[in-house]
């Protein structure tokens, strides 16, 4: 008895090979390659900015003005001296101010500027020295501690140098919070006995240097934040329209310069302004500022018109009526000129286009060019929308097949037969172009693809007439566990079809994909052969009762 069941569990085993589900069809979106792709973390900008950071640490923005250099602990000055014996003199600002001179003595440069303290050294070395010439150069600038706190996202104590602006000391505390003030930034100074405001909006979109100055040892940063009421807005037809941080001293001037100027399509005579009185009350004009176009993007120049704004002051720009932005389409690959090109939508035809771009090259693919519609990217199927929230295990077979036909669609392609085209410019494939339509014309490529488990995946030389199974055997035939049932073959313009089902033609340019046999597990190789073997003891024993019986 105990052979007969170790037998039936070896038969068991052997049977589960044949027993299993047969090979059902997969839906083609396991292996399709739709050309959608996840959505990725685009840290390029962020790297750049700090490598632009970093490598920019230490350099100095220009030369330095020795009429505003104040010199301090650990400068170090180099006095070269030209005499009986010459020599050359290296020299480092004490921590009291002052510097030593060797033969010459103690000089005190405690708060004097470069130029200042070169005068001084110089008459002191020239009496002492008899020296004919006396040079002095600053060799290298100190650096000491600035501490920054507030709105920034980390409050420190940063190494700086003379050289270094309020903004770079913001960068070195890892940036601005959210809603932190640009414009009404504190330096406090020689133990907060001097405020300074900075004014980092004026810095950068005014060029106003003095809005933004140069840090000295043991300055002290303080960032404000925002309120969201303390703004004045730019809207319409300007470069950055938006709401700006308000300071008093504004005026309209300011606001459209930080708005970056007007657009192209701007109409300066009847621009509206509008001031809020009270809870209900409103001034409005109307301005014309026509005179402002060509002087706006110059930040020193006095404007006419101009005028103090106050907290809320609003600016709309009106856009120039019925001005419309040129029509354009583009076309790219073997064309003689490939390039962008002014259309007009009621007029142009493709025949028009390939005709003024040149016509084709030789080794132009005309049967495989692409045209996409940009106006229908957009469009919405409100039927793939509902079905995207629907796990697929609870749409109907209809809606499945609904999804799967819909999720792999090139959006926006469109199907026209460019050789019909060619032949006969009245034939309904020659449609009017629309704005930003974009025609890719491939170059012939006369090559099969074929990938996957094949012994040699690679590109095959195109063979008139053959078929899939021909292609798979130059690549060396079927790989291990291949599976043969799921091939396909996917068309150089994105249609696909099952290998086996011959309803297509291969061409040069398209593509056979061998996907892998479905692994089993342990556990389902396991859970299948125990649910036979339980069937088949059941059996027996039923045979072994009925011996019995008789």
């Amino acid at each position: 008895m105990k052979r007969i069941i170790i037998l039936l569990f070896c038969l068991s085993l052997s049977y589960s090979g044949f027993s299993q589900k047969p090979p059902t069809e997969e839906p083609l979106l396991n292996y399709i390659i739709t050309g959608i792709k996840g959505k990725t973390v685009d840290t390029l900008a962020y790297q750049t900015g700090q490598r632009i950071i970093k490598e920019t640490e230490g350099l100095v923005e220009k030369e330095i003005d020795p009429e505003k250099y104040i010199l301090g602990p650990q400068d170090k000055l180099t006095i070269s001296i030209i005499a009986t014996r010459p020599r050359e003199i290296e020299v480092e600002v004490s921590p009291e101010g002052k510097i030593a001179i060797p033969e010459v003595g103690v000089v005190d440069v405690k708060g004097l500027n470069l130029a200042q303290a070169q005068k001084i050294i110089i008459e002191k070395v020239k009496s002492i020295l008899k020296a004919s010439e006396v040079n002095v150069l600053l060799k290298s600038i100190r650096k000491f501690k600035v501490s920054i706190s507030g709105a920034v996202q980390k409050s420190a104590i940063v190494s700086a140098t003379s050289t270094d602006r309020v903004s770079e000391i913001i960068d070195k505390a890892g940036g601005f919070k959210e809603n932190a003030s640009l414009r009404n930034i504190i330096l406090y100074r020689n133990d907060g006995k001097e405020i300074i405001k900075v004014d980092l909006m004026r810095f950068f979109f005014l060029n106003d240097r003095d809005a933004n100055p140069y840090v000295t040892g043991g300055d002290h940063i303080l960032v404000p934040f925002v309120s969201e009421t303390e703004y004045i807005e730019a809207q319409g037809e300007v470069v950055r329209p938006g709401k700006f941080e308000y300071r008093p001293g504004d005026s309209l001037s300011t606001l459209i310069r930080f708005a970056q100027g007007f657009t192209q399509l701007a109409l300066l005579d009847s621009v509206e302004f509008v001031r809020q009185l009270g809870n209900q009350n409103y001034e409005r004009k109307i301005l014309d500022l026509s005179d402002w176009k060509n002087q706006i993007s110059s930040p020193n120049v006095n404007l006419s018109n101009d005028f103090p704004l106050e907290l809320g002051d609003r600016v709309f720009v009106r856009k120039i009526p019925q001005w419309e932005k040129p029509k354009t389409v583009v076309i790219e690959g073997e064309v003689t000129y490939p390039g962008k090109y002014a259309i007009d939508e009621n007029t142009f035809r493709i025949s028009d286009l390939i005709q003024k771009c040149g016509g084709f090259t030789n080794d132009a693919d005309i049967e495989k060019i692409r045209f996409v519609r940009q106006a229908l990217l957009n469009v919405v199927d409100p039927e793939m929308e509902r079905l995207s929230r629907i796990p697929p295990s609870e749409m109907s077979k209809n809606e499945y097949r609904y999804f799967l036909s819909r999720v792999n669609e090139r959006k926006g392609l469109m199907s026209v037969n460019f050789k019909r085209v060619l032949e006969n410019p009245n034939s309904d494939d020659n449609i009017l172009l629309q704005d930003l339509d974009s025609i890719f014309v491939p170059k012939k490529n006369e090559f099969v693809n074929i990938q996957g488990r094949v012994n040699n995946p690679g590109l095959v030389a195109y063979k008139p007439g053959y078929n899939y199974l021909d292609y798979i055997q130059l690549a060396g035939g079927f790989g291990f566990r291949a599976d043969e049932d799921a091939t396909l073959v996917v068309k150089s313009k994105g249609e696909q079809f099952r290998a086996r089902d011959f309803n297509y033609k291969i061409e040069p340019g398209d593509n056979i994909l061998v996907p892998p046999k479905e692994e089993l597990t342990f556990f389902e190789v396991f859970t299948t052969a125990l649910t036979i073997t339980t069937q088949i003891l059941t059996i027996a024993g039923v045979v072994l009762a009925i011996v019995r019986l008789r």
